[in-house]
């Protein structure tokens, strides 16, 4: 069975199939065939036995006829007859041997001669001087004989015809169970292959179907390669090769939208790090012409400002460097607060001033996650907020521990609203797919949101979006904080 599933392909099966109702039809038709042959033979062979009864009857009636008006005609036509008989019977001895036992044809045999003889014994002219017929006790004797061997003869037909008949009965029933034993089985074939081809290939295609949906929708998974056929095993092998390659052109995408981002931030962050190198060189030049002086206190307020302006200064460059490097995924216990400050800071140059940015999240909350692509979807969705706010109005960053899934307690819900326009309706579903955008071209290249998606899904959390028009856009995060899962 292993090998009928394994080794075969479904061309194969299908020809095999094939060929097993072929040899069914083929054998039910032999069968056939050879059925109605026989009973074709049987039909011409109970013909003799009807002849042969015929003649028997018309026999017995002249010899009734013989008996009541002592005709010579019937007497003639009597003994013709029997001669007739015993002609038929010599003749067709073999065949009339294939419908009874040899004993009883050769009875009958018997029977046909001593009547015969009987009949010729009984000649109606045979009278002596006074016209009286010879021995009368004989002449009755005859009779009983002659009388007696016709009921034998005519029995003899009459039975042989009747076996025949329900011998052919049989065989004609015989016929009737093959056909119905044969229409059994092409039945139970066809059903066997119609659920064959239903299980081993329509469901394939339509997992294949499922996978190929669940693709359009951007989730990049391979079909497990399971026990299936050479030419389902090639197609799934092809898909998964075709989804390797969309993995690799996704991460390509990626990195390419958060080398888009880095280069929107190379402004802001120019920006941030003017304002303390400013402080840095106004209080290197301060403390230069100072260097002299007798007031100690103020040169080492003036060392402490160049030193924490550094250190700044520091900061806003490693954080830069840490968002824009590429590295292996990896989940790490991580401030929430403090993590979204570091990217606050590095939007900070591209967040007009009259937007206003509000974050409420508490202090010892933390998540588990991988720093540098956690911190892309806050980028984005911090963008997103600004861009959709033009250069007015307010976001609020948010976080709690949720307690209302039950099925992990240790949940992180985040919140990232704006008093923005809002998105349509229409455009709520399609707001996570590639190369969707809502902003003018040019201004958008539709994958920051679907990265966004992407790396919430690869932290095993969920993301969802909630907006009214005119009132503003809500993006709700859910990321697990089981520690026991931080490096899954």
């Amino acid at each position: 069975m292993r090998f009928f599933k394994s080794e075969l392909s479904i061309r194969r099966k299908i020809t095999f199939s094939f060929y097993l109702l072929l040899i069914v039809i083929m054998g039910t038709a032999l069968v056939t065939y050879g059925i109605v042959w026989r009973v074709e033979q049987k039909v011409e062979q109970v013909g003799l036995i009807d002849d042969f009864f015929n003649l028997t009857l018309e026999l017995r009636r002249f010899e009734k006829n013989f008996f009541l008006y002592e005709q010579k005609k019937d007497y003639d036509e009597n003994i013709d007859y029997g001669e007739k008989l015993k002609e038929m019977l010599q003749q067709n001895k073999e065949t009339f041997c294939s419908l009874a036992p040899v004993e009883e044809v050769e009875h009958a045999q018997e029977i046909l001669d001593h009547y015969s003889q009987y009949m010729r014994k009984l000649d109606p002219f045979n009278k002596g001087e006074g016209g009286e017929k010879n021995n009368w006790r004989e002449w009755h004797t005859l009779l009983d004989f002659i009388r007696a061997n016709g009921k034998d003869l005519t029995s003899f037909a009459e039975k042989t015809a009747r076996v025949q008949k329900k011998y052919i009965n049989a065989l004609l029933r015989t016929t009737r169970q093959v056909l119905v034993f044969s229409l059994c089985a092409l039945f139970v074939l066809s059903i066997t292959m119609a659920r064959f081809l239903a299980s081993r290939v329509v469901l394939s295609l339509k997992q294949l179907e499922n996978y190929t949906w669940r693709l359009s929708h951007g989730q990049l998974l391979d079909i497990p390669i399971e026990d299936a056929e050479k030419e389902i095993l090639s197609i799934y092998q092809a898909f998964n090769r075709m989804t390797h390659q969309l993995k690799i052109h996704q991460q390509q995408l990626v990195q390419s939208e958060k080398l888009a981002a880095f280069g929107t931030l190379l402004a802001g962050v120019a920006h941030e790090l003017n304002n303390p190198l400013s402080n840095i060189s106004t209080s290197a030049q301060i403390l230069a012409e100072e260097i002299e002086g007798d007031d100690i206190e103020f040169r080492k307020n003036l060392v402490s400002q160049i030193d924490e302006q550094s250190d700044k200064a520091r900061d806003i460059v490693r954080s830069l460097l840490e968002f824009s490097r590429t590295k292996e995924f990896e989940k790490k216990e991580l401030e929430l607060n403090k993590l979204i400050g570091e990217t606050i800071r590095l939007i900070r140059g591209q967040v007009p001033t009259k937007v206003n940015i509000t974050v409420e999240v508490p202090e010892d909350l933390t998540i588990v996650a991988d720093k540098q692509r956690i911190q892309q979807v806050f980028l984005n969705l911090i963008k997103n907020a600004v861009d959709a706010l033009d250069e007015n109005g307010r976001i609020w960053i948010s976080a709690r521990r949720s307690l209302s899934r039950k099925d992990d307690p240790e949940e992180v819900e985040i919140m990232v609203e704006d008093n923005g326009p809002g998105i349509e309706p229409e455009n709520i579903k399609r707001i996570f797919d590639p190369f969707f955008t809502t902003k003018d071209v040019g201004k958008g290249s539709g994958l920051g949101l679907f990265v966004v998606h992407d790396i919430i899904e690869a932290h095993g959390g969920t993301i969802r979006v909630d907006s009214n028009l005119g009132q503003g856009t809500t993006f709700t995060i859910w990321l697990s904080n089981d520690k026991e899962k931080r490096h899954a």
